[in-house]
């Protein structure tokens, strides 16, 4: 009912002009008809009513500058003139500055206020100065209201400024990055700010793994601080030294996590520091949550022991990584285990018996849908030559006499 009575007024307004009258609108009209036009979306005249309310009754009702941002930001959506588009700008955080000054301020409009003048100004590189100055009054002031949009909002803002060559302080950006870490880790991370916060801040500071020791690295013992730490390290893909070795260990100290051990183990494979890597993987074992995960972990310890040349504890783990998952590396793992034992189960067995180890190390291969080795494997077969003249038959079983014994089927090399 308020509102046909408001949109009768606008008519009678426009029924007094055409008849002659000399009615000017009362800032009563003024009122009713912003609230028309604007619920008519005719944007242009709810801005002309607007201006004159915000003009003479500035105090009257907060509501009109709540309101008036929005009247301004779809005339920019309108508009294809840039000259236009600035101004509507402009007008907009007149807006909220005056809001400020009458209504006061709290965290919610000045998260609004930020997140409106990011998105007016983000296309202008020369803006990106005052917006990073305007970001850093808010951090300054209370980092924990800021919204973590707006986080993300900042270093955006950074990785611009980077990319238009535009200056900035790098050592500021560090600084606010750990604060903002540290509030993202405490409120969570629900929407996964953080890790396109990581991304943009590699774009935005050109830093190496000197860069990251010296800033991230000097005290370690404590949780946050080590989590940091590792997080730069991993993303730089920086070696795991003695630093981050420390790291992970005061982190799976205090939040054993599946994750992180695997990460650790696995660097700590390729770096053949395989005491580590065991221990890393015990705790992943104990951390994991499903079969496959188990797998995965029974996988890298049977490449530890492969690396420590200690075949059979190798292909017992793979074995268990198979009944967890049936997992394709094992099998692979395992044809390889095979297929290098040739010379370790010679004996004084024929020929035929012997090359038994490649007719296991193939059914292992197909286990695992590796046609490579599969025919790195069948090129070692017996010749039908040999399966013959040794009193044998292709399809006969036979057991492989060597550290593992596995029973085959003979089987003939492919003809050449």
């Amino acid at each position: 009912m308020k509102k046909l009575i408001s949109t009768l007024s606008v008519m009678l307004c426009i029924v007094n002009a055409s008849i002659g009258q000399t009615h000017q609108p009362t800032l009563e009209d003024r009122k009713l008809m912003f609230q028309d036009y604007y619920y008519l979306k005719d944007w242009e005249k709810a801005q002309t009513n607007l201006e004159v309310i915000i003009k003479n009754i500035p105090e009257e009702d907060e509501k009109y500058y709540v309101k008036g941002v929005k009247v301004y930001e779809y005339l920019m959506k309108e508009t294809e003139d840039t000259e236009m588009d600035r101004i509507y700008q402009q007008k907009a955080l007149d807006l909220y500055q005056m809001r400020f000054s009458i209504f006061g301020q709290n965290d919610q409009v000045q998260n609004q206020f930020l997140s409106s003048i990011y998105r007016y100004w983000i296309s202008q590189p020369a803006k990106y100065d005052s917006l990073a100055s305007l970001f850093q009054v808010r951090f300054d002031d209370n980092m924990t209201s800021v919204s973590q949009s707006n986080m993300l909002a900042y270093f955006d803002v950074m990785r611009r400024a980077k990319k238009y060559k535009q200056p900035f302080d790098e050592a500021q950006v560090l600084s606010n990055y750990d604060l903002i870490s540290k509030q993202i880790n405490q409120q969570g991370d629900e929407k996964g700010y953080m890790d396109k916060i990581d991304q943009m801040l590699l774009q935005s500071v050109d830093l190496d793994c000197g860069k990251v020791e010296e800033i991230y690295g000097q005290d370690l013992s404590e949780l946050d601080d080590a989590k940091r730490y590792l997080s730069m390290v991993f993303k730089m893909d920086c070696g795991v030294n003695d630093k981050a070795q420390q790291a992970i260990a005061v982190v799976l100290a205090q939040e054993p996590e599946y994750k992180l051990a695997m990460y650790a183990a696995k660097k700590s494979i390729i770096d053949k520091r395989l005491g580590d890597a065991q221990r890393y993987l015990g705790i992943a074992l104990l951390q994991a949550q499903n079969g496959s995960e188990e797998s995965d972990v029974y996988l890298e310890l049977a490449k530890t022991m492969t690396l420590n040349q200690k075949k059979q504890e190798a292909c017992k783990y793979a074995k268990q990584a198979i009944a967890k998952n049936n997992n394709k590396e094992a099998y692979k793992l395992i044809g390889n285990l095979y297929m290098s034992s040739f010379n370790e189960c010679v004996g004084e067995k024929d020929i035929v018996a012997r090359r038994a180890v490649f007719i296991a190390a193939y059914d292992k291969f197909k286990m695992a849908n590796d046609e490579k080795n599969m025919e790195l494997a069948a090129a070692q077969f017996p010749t039908m030559e040999e399966i013959h003249f040794n009193s044998y038959e292709v399809g006969q079983s036979v057991v492989v006499d060597c550290w593992f014994k596995e029973e085959v089927a003979i089987a003939r090399r492919p003809a050449e």
